[in-house]
């Protein structure tokens, strides 16, 4: 609270005074919109000292302190109070009650500014109102009429839409000595240059193949209630989401399609950009604020939080952390959930991780962000949508899902850096792009030497015929390296939600099916395996410990951590992997023609899709007059030779 002769004023709300003259526009601008505002009756009670309580609600924060600078000019014996969420401690409903019901009593009046008032502002001055303003950015009538007063030269007879502009934007464009037309240039072109992104010349859901089905499901139908919104319908209700998955994957750039899909402004943000140039929690929070203020002036829009895990889980942080990170995370968790104005409506908003399991859950709760949308990596068709539009023209009529088909788990932005790199290899050559081009760098040169890629091939050939033995599917495999991984088997399939000890002992014999493959065709077994055994016996000592599959129910909470000390675990967990083990090598020997099938493949392609996988198994047809086997009359699988390419040593 100000003290009282602080906040004595020249009663200027009268529609004829001009003692704003003399004032900054900053002044004048927030004197105007309150003018605006306040019903003629309410003015002409504050003018004369009447003792009235009003809430104000402004546009947005950065409006909070120029209003109530324009209250007290504007009223006599009047206490005003700005709250716009800066403070946690002081922009609190239980705090300033008392000094509200004491400037009533004395006959003050009592005027609290906020741009939301039900969170900031006292309660008692909430519930004792008399008045519920709101105040609105100026609109025709009143830029006009600051034009007049602070400008010079004719105005112009359209003026722009400044609903989107922050107050101190507006401020801004008026210098002294401009006329009109250039406050009105200045104005029109604030828009342009602001992060309000109007989604001009990107893409739209209809331009990403490779998104999901599931998320272009949910964007479309998002699409269709944005519509019908703008022919009467109420708000769509399901207007939030967490994009979820690995680096890479098109997580903000399906946020921005959707934008444009839906029609809608797009702003974007991230805890790290309301950490850039603050030097206190305050400074972080009014961030915050800021850039919530703008998605909400330019509604409607799609409000898009980036790296949504730089805001830590409050259960996982201790005292010390969880009282400092409080405020922001206060201030995040309320402005999401919305209010008594539903200031939620004509906003979508959506949120990006590449790690959903370090989300806090009350900012997942349904009315928050209570939708988990995952975006993985593309299929090879998917992957080729993206090469084709990155290319451009180049090679035009070449079908580019072999290519992409080389790289199973890839990624959009791989995908976007193949191209790019592709292009430039044909540029520095001085020609037009080749397929060539786009195959080295998608399955850059194997450099092992052959023995090594027997022993790759030869692993992944295993994992197959363990994952067909187990009833699954075959997605693709690949002796492809890159990066740690010499190569890669993927496999489709319903996994129990509630694994018993038959399905861990089933997988873990999948884990253990690449070694048995190396031990029982090649001899003995490779280093290769390292990450397989490190998956089996952490999920053998999970368990046990932790779940109980074992011999013991006792629950340990990081049960692999204990196998350097509990011995009896690691006794049981050993004897586990003895016992699967045998069982993997049993099943290679049953099997080990398909093994070495499917590993002669790989060397020959590097890469087999399931369907290929398939028909290397089957059945070979029997010609008429043969053995019933077919045995000798078979027909060779087909041989689908890819590009000859040279790779590195894994």
């Amino acid at each position: 609270m100000s003290k009282l002769s602080d906040l004595r004023g020249d009663a200027v709300f009268d529609e004829n005074d001009d003692t704003d003259d003399a004032v900054g526009i900053a002044d004048a601008l927030a004197l105007a919109c309150l003018r605006a505002a306040l019903p003629a009756d309410l003015r002409r009670r504050m003018k004369r000292g009447d003792a009235v309580a009003v809430v104000v609600q402004a546009p947005a924060a950065d409006w909070c302190d120029a209003l109530a600078r324009a209250v007290r000019k504007g009223a006599m014996r009047t206490v005003s109070l700005a709250r716009d969420g800066s403070s946690r401690r002081d922009h609190d409903p239980a705090r300033g009650n008392d000094g509200v019901a004491a400037d009533l009593a004395r006959g003050r009046s009592v005027v609290g500014v906020s741009q939301d008032p039900q969170r900031f502002l006292p309660s008692t001055l909430i519930a004792v109102a008399d008045a519920q303003v709101h105040v609105r950015a100026p609109d025709g009538k009143v830029l006009r009429s600051l034009l007049r007063k602070c400008a010079s030269g004719r105005i112009p007879d359209v003026l722009p839409d400044v609903s989107t502009l922050g107050f101190h934007e507006i401020v801004a464009c008026f210098r002294p000595g401009a006329t009109a037309r250039e406050v009105v240039d200045r104005l029109a072109a604030v828009p342009k240059r602001k992060a309000v992104d109007r989604m001009g010349d990107g893409p739209s859901l209809q331009d990403l193949p490779w998104v999901p089905a599931g998320a272009m499901r949910w964007g479309q139908s998002l699409a269709a209630g944005v519509a019908a919104h703008r022919a009467g319908a109420a708000w769509p209700k399901d207007s939030a989401a967490l994009f979820h998955g690995p680096p890479g994957t098109g997580k903000s750039v399906f946020a921005r399609a959707l934008a444009k899909s839906c029609g809608l402004n797009f702003i974007a943000t991230s805890p790290s950009e309301w950490f850039r140039n603050t030097t206190g929690l305050n400074d972080v929070v009014t961030a915050f604020m800021r850039s919530w203020d703008a998605a909400r002036a330019a509604r409607p829009a799609l409000y898009f939080i980036d790296e949504i895990d730089g805001l830590p889980d409050r259960s996982k942080l201790d005292a010390d952390r969880l009282s400092w990170w409080a405020p922001l995370l206060d201030a995040v968790l309320l402005a999401l959930s919305g209010g008594p104005d539903s200031e939620r409506d004509g906003l979508v908003v959506c949120a990006a991780t590449n790690h959903p399991d370090k989300i806090d859950p009350a900012l997942l709760r349904p009315g928050r962000i209570g939708r988990l949308i995952e975006i993985g990596p593309p299929d090879a068709a998917g992957l080729a949508a993206v090469l084709r539009h990155h290319l451009g023209s180049a090679l035009a009529g070449v079908d580019l899902v072999p290519a992409a088909s080389l790289a199973p788990g890839a990624t959009p932005a791989q995908a976007a850096q193949w191209a790019d790199d592709a292009l430039r290899l044909a540029g520095d050559a001085g020609r037009t792009p080749t397929l060539d081009d786009l195959l080295r760098v998608v399955a850059p040169p194997d450099y092992r030497s052959p023995a090594d890629r027997r022993i790759a091939a030869v692993h992944e050939a295993g994992h197959c015929v363990a994952y067909l033995d187990a009833g699954l599917t075959i997605a693709s495999t690949s002796i492809v390296a890159r990066g740690d991984s010499g190569g890669e088997t993927r496999a489709a399939g319903r996994r129990p939600e509630f694994p018993t000890r038959a399905d861990l002992d089933a997988g873990v014999t999948l884990l253990l099916a690449g070694r048995a493959a190396e031990e029982i065709v090649l001899g003995a077994a490779s280093t290769g395996a390292v990450v397989d055994l490190a998956v089996a016996t952490r999920a053998l000592a999970d368990g046990h410990g932790a779940h109980g599959l074992g011999d013991t129910l006792r629950h340990r909470p990081d049960p692999a951590a204990s196998l350097n000390f509990d011995h009896a675990l690691r006794a049981a967990v050993e004897t586990d992997l003895a016992r699967l083990h045998a069982r993997a090598l049993d099943l290679i020997r049953r099997r080990r023609t398909d093994v070495e099938r499917i590993a002669d493949a790989l060397l020959d392609r590097r890469f087999l899709t399931g369907d290929d996988v398939a028909a290397l198994l089957a059945p070979p047809p029997i010609r008429n007059g043969g053995p019933k086997d077919g045995a000798k009359n078979a027909k060779p699988g087909p041989r689908i030779r890819g590009p000859k390419v040279r790779g590195r040593n894994s």
